[in-house]
């Protein structure tokens, strides 16, 4: 009996000290309404120096990220150069390549509805190159690496970006197009497809999101060896056909390197009760306006080395993708076109004969049909093999 009180004892001991864990926390940080201005962006010499300003968003809140247009945003240099970056889409403010200099330390100033930031200066790094991405294939799927080296051991800390693009298909080939009554169609109908309106072959792009980063401080030579870019699933679209990586190397000073670390640690080490608590970020740029608010961003200048790999199906044996459609091609009888056609849920896909001839088309539902329903477009992009 003595023991079972005790248990009984120790499980309303336990439930009591549950039940004071759940406390309602409130931020000791306020930020303003408009919320805390983000920057993030790279002053390149060799390469487009590109900056996105944004706000960051309360929560609870929506998923739109505000961004910050109508912003002067420009490059300035300690040998008073001033380089002015235009708007070329909401909250993206470009210049195509800029004759900077390496002796020289640059900044950024951006003014926004009244109130204006500036960067401190930044020493502007030479990016040693690439010296190669390589890949490796594995039960799991495929793992990208880059690899590179400081011949001056210099540099030590580096940061990598990459866009890629992969070529798939759909799952049945369509010749044919439904057009309906207007223009020179005197009522709807069905006839092969221009050479612009094949929908079988088409590419998807990403960028990368985590934050890519490697040192070579801790080691005898300024060496990265098989730092990891990227993962890909087996049997997923991306190798279907063909994938294309082009992947930016950074040279970053320390400070820089310490602070990006710090972001990704309060970014993507978070959610378990082991993990690090979060830091609070500071950054190089810093509001005239009000010098006590706080800005997000890390502001960097230098050259920009890059790199890009392919990898064929061909390449990766067993990969196991597949794409067919769940349903068997329907018949559709020319009195029936409109029925099945007009509303774009089924597409034609080639015409059918029986015994007596002409019987109609086969089609299938628009998603086994149309691969720009995946996300990607028709359009082949310029660097993509013939």
């Amino acid at each position: 009996m003595n023991s079972r009180i005790r248990i009984l004892t120790s499980l309303f001991v336990l439930l009591l000290l549950l039940g004071q864990c759940k406390q309602k926390y409130d931020s000791p940080y306020s930020p303003p309404v408009t919320g805390y201005l983000v920057v993030e962006g790279f002053i390149a010499g060799n390469a487009p120096t590109r900056f996105t300003l944004s706000r960051v968003i309360h929560l609870p809140g929506d998923s739109t990220i505000p961004v910050v247009r109508g912003a002067k945003v420009q490059v300035e240099g300690t040998d008073n150069s001033v380089y002015p970056l235009a708007e070329s889409s909401p909250g993206v403010y470009m210049a195509n390549t800029l004759p900077l200099n390496a002796t020289v330390r640059y900044r950024l100033r951006i003014a926004s509805d009244g109130d204006t930031y500036l960067s401190d200066t930044v020493a502007y790094k030479i990016t040693p190159p690439i010296d190669s991405l390589t890949w490796t294939q594995a039960p799991e799927g495929v793992y990208i690496y880059a690899n590179t080296h400081d011949p001056a051991n210099a540099t030590h800390y580096y940061q990598w970006q990459f866009q890629e693009t992969w070529q798939y298909t759909a799952a049945e080939f369509s010749n044919y197009a439904f057009r309906e009554k207007g223009g020179s169609n005197k009522q709807d109908t069905v006839t092969i497809r221009d050479d612009s309106e094949y929908i079988y072959n088409c590419w998807r792009s990403d960028a990368s999101t985590p934050l890519l980063l490697g040192s070579s401080a801790k080691l005898a030579q300024d060496v990265i060896y098989r730092q990891k870019l990227q993962f890909i699933p087996r049997a997923t679209s991306q190798i279907s056909v063909l994938y294309s990586m082009i992947a930016q190397q950074y040279a970053l000073t320390k400070e820089a390197y310490d602070f990006l670390s710090l972001m990704r640690s309060n970014t993507e080490s978070l959610g378990s009760i082991f993990d690090a608590q979060p830091s609070q970020l500071q950054g190089n740029i810093h509001s005239l306006t009000h010098p006590d608010e706080q800005i997000i961003g890390f502001v960097s200048a230098g050259t920009v080395q890059q790199q890009r790999i392919f990898i064929s199906r061909t390449d990766v044996p067993n990969w196991g993708y597949i794409f067919v459609c769940a349903d068997p091609d329907t018949l559709v009888f020319p009195s029936k076109i409109d029925n099945f056609f007009s509303g774009g849920a089924y597409v034609p896909i080639d015409r059918q004969y029986g015994a007596f001839g002409f019987l109609g088309w086969s089609a299938n539902g628009n998603y086994c049909v149309d691969c720009r329903l995946q996300g990607g477009t028709t359009k082949k992009p310029s660097f993509w093999p013939n």
